[in-house]
């Protein structure tokens, strides 16, 4: 009875040398690979013989479908003849390491499979015994990583600025900008220390301690330190470094991208030195009109006042020596009168615009106060001023150029501010002196502020500059503009 039932059990055993397996195990087998979570399947004769649940998965085909089908059918049309070749090699008892191939499910949708193929004996027949893996996941996974790390390499080879990446300040990757800032190609640098990119080495140390020091409390730092090319020639680089993580480890790992700036700054200096030259240019433009202005009004003061005097006494002496009772000649003697006063007083009109003798025989406060009751003659808008200056410690230049600022901002005021009113401060405060005119107009927009033709502005903000001061204009649509001026009197007019 023993012999029998261990015959039994002989003749049931899968037999693991030959990997026959006998066809009363079938039903076990199947139940077994079907709680797998890889595909299996059994080939023979040119179609599956068994396949698991997984692999019905992946397929999408039910079990009755699949068994009709070519097994290279469901494998991609490109790939099919890879598989092929793996089979054959494996029928003829060849071993093979695992490959991958792209299988066309029911549907039509693509998967990736990673599949080991072995030669066995199934119901006493030669079949191969194959083992999948749906690697599609992994497979779109390694695709995009690829692709991140080629549109990172992309990124940093289309950036113009030279960037390196640093570990304890050696360089660890270089894009191809290096090469247009510092005259290195990218394989000269990797594993050399980052000091070739600097004057010398003590300015190398000072750069990297204080890179390093800033970048422990903060995760990205800019500033603008001399470096030097290949061949050389000293660079002005703008350097922004960022340390790579969330805390500057042992490694010091950190990101420098370098910026050439040294042609750009020196366009700067020379725009700079420019602008200061036509503003000195327009200064002293200024200047020598304001003088030749007070020449002229001068003049016009003594040399046609004397001539308009003279004849009004001429006109006096003729009119005491008429016959009495000709009405004709004392008629047009007075005309003439009449004639003369008027021209005298736009004598004075025009010297006084030219040059106003208040401002330089009563001072600044008087010659504003005198401005605005011409203003408000000439325009109907009221005013009202509080002037709290000391005359005489004001140079005369100084006083000429807030009289002129002044009188600018009045008749902006007259030509676009549609107001009925104004207020003017002029005041000293610690150091600076300040003048603050408002109204209560249409407001000024920010367009017409920054408008290049706006040469009335354009000649305040000179004017203010020229004594290194600072002007504030300021709008709001309904409620007027204030402009806020202040003038240090500590300081040195520029140019």
């Amino acid at each position: 009875m023993d012999d029998q039932k261990a015959l039994k059990i002989k003749k049931n055993t899968i037999d693991r040398d030959s990997h026959t397996i006998e066809p009363s195990e079938e039903a076990l087998y199947t139940a077994l690979i079907d709680g797998l979570q890889i595909g299996v399947y059994i080939l023979q004769n040119r179609g599956f013989e068994l396949v698991n649940r997984r692999m019905l998965e992946y397929t999408g085909y039910t079990e009755e479908e699949i068994r009709t089908i070519d097994p290279l059918k469901i494998v991609h049309p490109d790939d099919r003849a890879i598989v092929k070749r793996n089979i054959t090699q494996v029928s003829k008892g060849q071993t093979i390491s695992p490959y991958e191939y792209r299988l066309i499910t029911k549907t039509g949708q693509t998967r990736w499979i990673m599949e080991t193929a072995t030669l066995i004996n199934f119901k006493t027949k030669k079949a191969i015994l194959g083992n999948s893996m749906d690697i599609t996941e992994q497979k779109e996974v390694k695709e995009t990583l690829q692709e991140l790390d080629s549109l990172k390499a992309s990124i940093l080879d289309a950036a113009p600025q030279a960037i390196v990446g640093l570990h304890n300040r050696i360089i660890k990757f270089a894009n191809a900008a290096v090469e247009d800032v510092f005259g290195w190609r990218p394989d000269e640098l990797i594993g050399r220390s980052v000091t070739l990119f600097y004057r010398n080495e003590r300015e190398a140390e000072e750069i990297g301690r204080y890179f390093y020091a800033t970048l422990t409390s903060q995760r990205t730092f800019v500033s603008e330190f001399y470096c030097r090319h290949k061949n050389g020639d000293d660079l002005l680089c703008k350097m922004r470094a960022s340390r790579i993580g969330d805390i500057l480890t042992g490694d010091r790992r950190i990101v420098i991208t370098y910026e050439d700036v040294t042609e750009q700054r020196k366009a700067e200096r020379e725009l700079a030195n420019s602008q200061e030259q036509l503003r000195n240019l327009s200064m002293h433009l200024q200047s020598v009109r304001e003088k030749e202005s007070t020449r002229i009004a001068m003049k016009i003061h003594d040399e046609l006042g004397q001539s308009l005097t003279a004849l009004q006494l001429d006109l006096a002496w003729l009119g005491s020596r008429l016959p009495p009772g000709d009405l004709t000649l004392t008629s047009k003697i007075q005309h003439m009168r009449e004639l003369i006063d008027t021209t005298v007083e736009s004598m004075h009109r025009i010297s006084t615009e030219l040059r106003p003798t208040l401002l330089d025989d009563l001072g600044l406060t008087a010659a504003m106060e005198w401005q605005l009751q011409e203003f408000r003659e000439r325009t109907g808008i009221h005013y009202k001023a509080r002037l709290n200056l000391k005359e005489g410690f004001i140079e005369r230049e100084l006083a000429t150029a807030l009289f002129r600022i002044f009188q600018e901002v009045l008749t902006n005021i007259a030509r676009h501010a549609e107001a009925t009113s104004i207020r003017v401060n002029l005041t000293k405060k610690g150091d600076g002196l300040y003048l603050d005119v408002s109204d209560n107009g249409k407001g000024i927009t920010k367009e017409q502020i920054d408008n290049p033709k706006s040469f009335g502005i354009i000649g305040i903000r000179e004017r203010v500059n020229f004594w290194g001061g600072a002007i504030s204009i300021t709008g709001k649509p309904g409620k007027g503009t204030d402009i806020k001026v202040r003038i240090p009197l500590t300081g040195k007019r520029k140019g």
